[in-house]
C-alpha cells in the first residue's frame, strides 16, 4: 500500500508538471550518487538572497572546508521542505554551471537534511524497486527490498522520504561511485552501465543494502 501511494504521489506530481512549458528531468538518487561532481555534507553557516554557505564536515570528493551553493529556488512543482535557515545540517549533490555550484535535480532531490546521525533521503528520488522476474544473481527478500517512505517533520517543514543512518549511507555511496557508472543517452536515459567489481563482491555489499541491490538491478534492466 505504501509503494502504492508513493507511485500516485509521483504520477500526479509528474502531471502538474506538465503543464509546464519547461521539461522537467527528475535525477533519481542512483544517478545523483554516480555523477555528482561533489557529494559533500555539513552544516549551514551564512545566507544571503540568492546562496548558502556550508561549512563542510566531510566530503567523497572534495577536501575543500567551506563551498558556496547556490540556494533551491522555489517554482510550481517543486518547494524545498522548509525556509533556509543557518545551523541546518544537509547532504548535498552537487553539480556546476556557469562556475556556480547547484543542487542536483530541478525538484531540490539533491538536498538531504541531516538530524544527528540520520539523513533523509527524498521520497520522489527513490525508485520503486524492479519487479522479483528481475532479482537474478543475487538472492533477495523481495517482500522487504524497498525503503519506507513517509513524512517526517524536520527544521520545522515536512519532508517526504525515508530515513537512513548516515554513515551507512556513506558506505553505500560510496561503493556505488567506486564500482558502477552509466551514460546518458535520449532524454537523460541511462544506457551503458559498467560495473567495476565482481558479483561475489556485490553480493556480500547487497546483502546488507537495499541501496545497492537496486542500483545492481538497475544494471540488469535493458
Amino acid at each position: 500500500m505504501k509503494k502504492l501511494n508513493r507511485l500516485i504521489l509521483i504520477i500526479l506530481f509528474l502531471g502538474l508538471y506538465s503543464t509546464s512549458s519547461a521539461k522537467y528531468y527528475r535525477d533519481d538518487l542512483y544517478s545523483m550518487i554516480i555523477k555528482a561532481e561533489k557529494i559533500v555534507y555539513g552544516t549551514i553557516v551564512e545566507i544571503d538572497s540568492k546562496t548558502f554557505t556550508l561549512s563542510i564536515d566531510s566530503s567523497l570528493t572534495s577536501n575543500r572546508e567551506i563551498i558556496k551553493i547556490e540556494r533551491f529556488e522555489n517554482w510550481a512543482c517543486a518547494q524545498r521542505w522548509t525556509k533556509y535557515e543557518v545551523g541546518q545540517k544537509v547532504l548535498l549533490f552537487l553539480s556546476k554551471r556557469k562556475r556556480k555550484w547547484y543542487s542536483m535535480s530541478a525538484g531540490n532531490e539533491g538536498e538531504l537534511p541531516i538530524v544527528e546521525n540520520s539523513v533523509f533521503l527524498n521520497g520522489f528520488s527513490v525508485p520503486i524497486p524492479p519487479p522479483p522476474n528481475l532479482f537474478i544473481e543475487i538472492e533477495i527478500d523481495d517482500e522487504n527490498l524497498g525503503f519506507n517512505l513517509e513524512h517526517h517533520n524536520i527544521y520545522g517543514g515536512r519532508f517526504f522520504g525515508t530515513k537512513f543512518k548516515l554513515n551507512k549511507f556513506i558506505e553505500d555511496i560510496s561503493f556505488i561511485r567506486e564500482n558502477f557508472d552509466f551514460e546518458y543517452g535520449r532524454d537523460r536515459k541511462r544506457i551503458n552501465w559498467k560495473v567495476k567489481c565482481d558479483l561475489e563482491k556485490i553480493k556480500q555489499m547487497a546483502n546488507d543494502s537495499d541501496i545497492i541491490t537496486c542500483v545492481y538491478l538497475l544494471t540488469r534492466m535493458k
